[in-house]
C-alpha cells in the first residue's frame, strides 16, 4: 500500500457515507447569525463613528474577515448551498436603509452637544 493510498483509505462500504463522511454541513443555518453580525458593525459603527473615527477602520477590516471566512467556508467547509429565497437579504438591505439616518441625527447631536 503507497503512501497516497493510505492517504485516502477509510472503511466505508456504502458510496452515500463515503459522501456523508467527507462532506460538510448545510450552510442554511449560518446565514441569520452572519447578516446579525454584519447589522451589529454597521449600526454600531454608525452610531458612534462620528465621535470615534477609528471605527470605520475598524468596521473596515471586519467587514473584510467576515467576507474572508465566508469565501473559504462555502470553498472548503459547507455543502453547496441550496437554492434560498431572498427575504431575508431584502430585509437586511432595508436595514441596512436605515443607517444613514441614524449617522446624521447623532452625529449632529454628537457635534451640536457640549
Amino acid at each position: 500500500m503507497t503512501n497516497y493510498d493510505r492517504m485516502f483509505a477509510t472503511r466505508q462500504k456504502q458510496l452515500y457515507s463515503l459522501i456523508e463522511l467527507y462532506s460538510g454541513p448545510d450552510y442554511i443555518g449560518c446565514k441569520h447569525v452572519k447578516y446579525s453580525q454584519l447589522l451589529n458593525v454597521t449600526y454600531v459603527t454608525m452610531m458612534y463613528g462620528l465621535g470615534l473615527p477609528m471605527l470605520f477602520p475598524i468596521a473596515l477590516l471586519s467587514y473584510f474577515i467576515f467576507w474572508a471566512t465566508e469565501r473559504y467556508q462555502l470553498a472548503y467547509c459547507f455543502q453547496l448551498p441550496p437554492a434560498m429565497d431572498d427575504k431575508m437579504t431584502v430585509n437586511a438591505m432595508k436595514l441596512f436603509s436605515y443607517t444613514p439616518i441614524l449617522f446624521l441625527f447623532n452625529g449632529y447631536w454628537m457635534l451640536s452637544n457640549r
